[in-house]
Protein backbone atom coordinates (compact mmCIF):
# COMPACT_ATOMS: atom_id res chain seq x y z
CA UNK A 1 0.00 0.00 0.00
CA UNK A 2 2.11 3.18 -1.27
CA UNK A 3 -0.84 5.78 -0.77
CA UNK A 4 0.10 8.37 1.35
CA UNK A 5 -3.33 9.69 2.25
CA UNK A 6 -5.58 7.74 4.72
CA UNK A 7 -9.31 8.08 4.83
CA UNK A 8 -11.70 6.85 7.37
CA UNK A 9 -15.48 7.10 6.76
CA UNK A 10 -17.79 6.22 10.12
CA UNK A 11 -14.59 3.82 11.55
CA UNK A 12 -14.33 2.09 7.69
CA UNK A 13 -10.96 2.68 6.55
CA UNK A 14 -10.13 3.36 2.54
CA UNK A 15 -7.98 5.39 0.76
CA UNK A 16 -8.02 9.00 0.14
CA UNK A 17 -8.83 11.46 2.99
CA UNK A 18 -10.32 11.63 6.15
CA UNK A 19 -14.25 12.36 6.99
CA UNK A 20 -15.84 12.12 10.28
CA UNK A 21 -19.09 13.07 10.20
CA UNK A 22 -19.69 16.23 8.15
CA UNK A 23 -15.83 17.49 9.02
CA UNK A 24 -12.80 16.40 6.65
CA UNK A 25 -9.46 16.07 8.00
CA UNK A 26 -6.35 14.94 6.50
CA UNK A 27 -3.70 12.67 7.53
CA UNK A 28 -0.05 12.91 5.76
CA UNK A 29 1.94 10.16 6.19
CA UNK A 30 5.71 10.68 6.71
CA UNK A 31 7.05 10.52 2.99
CA UNK A 32 5.97 13.89 2.83
CA UNK A 33 7.70 15.21 6.05
CA UNK A 34 11.09 13.78 7.32
CA UNK A 35 12.23 14.79 10.26
CA UNK A 36 12.01 17.45 12.88
CA UNK A 37 13.63 19.83 15.62
CA UNK A 38 12.40 20.99 18.48
CA UNK A 39 11.78 24.88 18.63
CA UNK A 40 10.64 25.37 22.53
CA UNK A 41 11.59 24.05 25.76
CA UNK A 42 9.10 21.63 28.02
CA UNK A 43 7.25 21.33 24.93
CA UNK A 44 4.91 18.52 25.90
CA UNK A 45 4.82 15.13 23.86
CA UNK A 46 1.02 14.05 24.45
CA UNK A 47 -0.83 10.36 23.33
CA UNK A 48 -3.13 12.52 20.80
CA UNK A 49 -3.21 15.29 18.20
CA UNK A 50 -4.62 18.07 21.10
CA UNK A 51 -4.53 19.09 24.15
CA UNK A 52 -7.19 17.28 25.64
CA UNK A 53 -4.68 13.88 25.33
CA UNK A 54 -2.40 12.80 28.02
CA UNK A 55 1.54 14.42 28.42
CA UNK A 56 3.51 11.35 27.67
CA UNK A 57 7.03 13.27 28.40
CA UNK A 58 8.73 16.25 27.42
CA UNK A 59 11.39 17.55 24.79
CA UNK A 60 13.62 20.46 24.69
CA UNK A 61 15.30 22.31 22.19
CA UNK A 62 16.99 21.19 19.20
CA UNK A 63 15.69 17.44 20.21
CA UNK A 64 15.50 15.27 17.27
CA UNK A 65 12.22 13.71 16.13
CA UNK A 66 11.23 11.30 13.33
CA UNK A 67 8.04 12.84 11.95
CA UNK A 68 4.92 10.14 11.01
CA UNK A 69 2.61 12.29 9.85
CA UNK A 70 0.46 15.38 10.14
CA UNK A 71 -3.01 16.12 11.51
CA UNK A 72 -4.65 19.27 12.09
CA UNK A 73 -2.12 21.20 12.95
CA UNK A 74 -0.22 18.43 14.66
CA UNK A 75 2.66 16.00 14.19
CA UNK A 76 3.03 12.42 14.79
CA UNK A 77 6.41 11.72 15.96
CA UNK A 78 9.02 9.26 16.80
CA UNK A 79 11.11 9.99 19.69
CA UNK A 80 14.66 8.62 20.18
CA UNK A 81 13.86 5.81 22.24
CA UNK A 82 11.45 4.20 20.17
CA UNK A 83 8.50 5.63 21.64
CA UNK A 84 5.59 7.72 19.46
CA UNK A 85 3.45 11.07 20.54
CA UNK A 86 2.24 13.87 19.02
CA UNK A 87 3.51 17.20 18.78
CA UNK A 88 1.74 20.92 18.54
CA UNK A 89 3.39 22.15 15.12
CA UNK A 90 4.53 25.38 16.77
CA UNK A 91 6.80 23.69 17.71
CA UNK A 92 8.22 21.88 15.46
CA UNK A 93 10.49 23.17 12.58
CA UNK A 94 10.43 20.58 9.93
CA UNK A 95 14.27 19.20 8.00
CA UNK A 96 13.98 18.55 4.00
CA UNK A 97 14.27 14.63 3.43
CA UNK A 98 15.39 15.87 -0.05
CA UNK A 99 19.10 16.70 -0.77
CA UNK A 100 18.10 19.78 -3.08
CA UNK A 101 16.67 23.45 -0.65
CA UNK A 102 14.44 25.10 -3.42
CA UNK A 103 11.94 27.71 -2.26
CA UNK A 104 9.03 24.60 -2.21
CA UNK A 105 6.17 24.35 0.66
CA UNK A 106 8.78 22.66 2.90
CA UNK A 107 11.03 26.03 3.02
CA UNK A 108 7.58 28.28 3.15
CA UNK A 109 7.32 25.61 6.54
CA UNK A 110 10.54 26.96 7.62
CA UNK A 111 10.17 30.27 6.77
CA UNK A 112 6.67 30.68 8.57
CA UNK A 113 8.01 29.02 11.18
CA UNK A 114 11.43 30.70 11.97
CA UNK A 115 9.66 34.14 11.16
CA UNK A 116 7.16 32.87 14.01
CA UNK A 117 9.91 32.28 16.75
CA UNK A 118 12.21 35.55 16.03
CA UNK A 119 8.97 37.60 17.18
CA UNK A 120 8.35 35.77 20.62
CA UNK A 121 11.38 38.01 21.40
CA UNK A 122 10.15 41.46 20.28
CA UNK A 123 10.26 43.70 22.95
CA UNK A 124 13.77 42.22 24.70
CA UNK A 125 17.02 44.64 25.14
CA UNK A 126 19.21 45.34 23.36
CA UNK A 127 22.96 44.59 24.95
CA UNK A 128 26.46 44.56 22.97
CA UNK A 129 27.61 41.70 22.33
CA UNK A 130 24.44 39.62 23.65
CA UNK A 131 23.65 36.86 22.35
CA UNK A 132 20.51 34.90 24.29
CA UNK A 133 17.11 35.81 25.28
CA UNK A 134 18.61 37.84 28.02
CA UNK A 135 19.82 40.37 25.76
CA UNK A 136 21.00 40.51 21.88
CA UNK A 137 22.84 42.50 19.55
CA UNK A 138 21.59 42.75 16.02
CA UNK A 139 23.77 39.80 14.39
CA UNK A 140 23.76 38.14 17.84
CA UNK A 141 19.89 38.00 17.53
CA UNK A 142 19.84 37.02 13.92
CA UNK A 143 22.66 33.99 14.78
CA UNK A 144 20.24 32.99 17.78
CA UNK A 145 17.27 32.64 15.84
CA UNK A 146 18.42 30.53 12.92
CA UNK A 147 20.78 28.65 15.43
CA UNK A 148 17.54 27.29 16.97
CA UNK A 149 16.50 25.91 13.50
CA UNK A 150 19.97 23.88 13.01
CA UNK A 151 21.33 26.77 10.81
CA UNK A 152 25.12 27.76 11.98
CA UNK A 153 25.66 31.05 11.15
CA UNK A 154 29.01 33.64 12.11
CA UNK A 155 28.76 35.58 14.50
CA UNK A 156 29.14 38.90 13.41
CA UNK A 157 26.97 41.17 10.85
CA UNK A 158 29.62 41.90 8.02
CA UNK A 159 30.50 37.77 8.50
CA UNK A 160 26.84 37.04 7.93
CA UNK A 161 26.68 38.56 4.68
CA UNK A 162 29.26 36.10 3.11
CA UNK A 163 27.20 33.28 3.76
CA UNK A 164 24.42 31.55 1.73
CA UNK A 165 23.11 32.85 -1.34
CA UNK A 166 23.12 36.79 -2.62
CA UNK A 167 19.57 37.80 -2.65
CA UNK A 168 18.48 41.00 -4.75
CA UNK A 169 16.30 43.52 -3.08
CA UNK A 170 13.43 43.36 -5.33
CA UNK A 171 13.41 39.55 -4.70
CA UNK A 172 13.45 39.05 -1.00
CA UNK A 173 11.60 36.50 0.92
CA UNK A 174 10.32 35.68 4.20
CA UNK A 175 13.75 34.64 5.98
CA UNK A 176 16.18 36.16 4.29
CA UNK A 177 18.64 38.05 6.04
CA UNK A 178 19.58 41.49 5.38
CA UNK A 179 22.17 43.77 6.44
CA UNK A 180 22.62 47.56 6.12
CA UNK A 181 25.74 50.38 6.32
CA UNK A 182 24.14 52.58 9.43
CA UNK A 183 25.65 55.66 11.13
CA UNK A 184 28.30 56.64 8.13
CA UNK A 185 29.62 53.27 8.26
CA UNK A 186 31.42 51.89 5.51
CA UNK A 187 31.51 48.45 6.16
CA UNK A 188 28.36 46.22 7.60
CA UNK A 189 27.37 46.85 10.65
CA UNK A 190 24.03 45.75 11.14
CA UNK A 191 21.49 42.56 10.22
CA UNK A 192 17.96 41.30 10.82
CA UNK A 193 15.41 38.95 9.29
CA UNK A 194 13.07 39.95 6.64
CA UNK A 195 9.62 38.87 7.47
CA UNK A 196 7.95 40.48 3.98
CA UNK A 197 5.32 43.00 3.33
CA UNK A 198 8.40 45.20 3.50
CA UNK A 199 9.26 44.81 7.10
CA UNK A 200 12.26 43.01 9.05
CA UNK A 201 12.88 42.09 12.30
CA UNK A 202 16.28 43.03 14.06
CA UNK A 203 17.73 44.39 17.69
CA UNK A 204 18.18 47.96 17.39
CA UNK A 205 20.92 49.96 19.48
CA UNK A 206 18.83 52.92 18.61
CA UNK A 207 15.72 52.27 20.37
CA UNK A 208 17.26 49.68 22.84
CA UNK A 209 15.13 46.47 22.12
CA UNK A 210 14.55 43.79 19.77
CA UNK A 211 11.62 45.11 17.13
CA UNK A 212 10.42 45.66 13.59
CA UNK A 213 11.01 48.24 11.17
CA UNK A 214 10.26 49.06 7.39
CA UNK A 215 12.95 47.96 4.84
CA UNK A 216 10.95 49.09 1.93
CA UNK A 217 11.23 53.10 2.75
CA UNK A 218 12.64 55.76 4.99
CA UNK A 219 16.17 54.71 6.85
CA UNK A 220 16.81 50.99 6.40
CA UNK A 221 15.97 51.46 2.70
CA UNK A 222 18.61 54.17 2.83
CA UNK A 223 21.03 52.46 4.27
CA UNK A 224 20.17 48.63 2.95
CA UNK A 225 23.94 46.95 1.93
CA UNK A 226 22.68 43.61 1.07
CA UNK A 227 20.90 40.42 1.64
CA UNK A 228 21.14 36.62 1.44
CA UNK A 229 19.37 33.61 1.90
CA UNK A 230 21.05 30.48 3.75
CA UNK A 231 17.55 28.38 3.72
Amino acid sequence: MNKKIGKLIFGVSVFGMTLIGSSMLTYVYAGELGSGIVTGNYVNIRTGNSTSYEVITQLNWNDTVTVLGQDNGWYHVRLSNGSEGWIFGKYLSLKSSGSNSSRGNIDRSFSARLIEYSKQFLGTRYVYGGSSPNGFDCSGFTQYVFGQFGIAIPRTADEQATVGTMVDFNNLAPGDLVFFRTLGSYTINHAGIYIGDGEFIHSSSGRGKVMISRIDSGYYYKNFAAARRVK
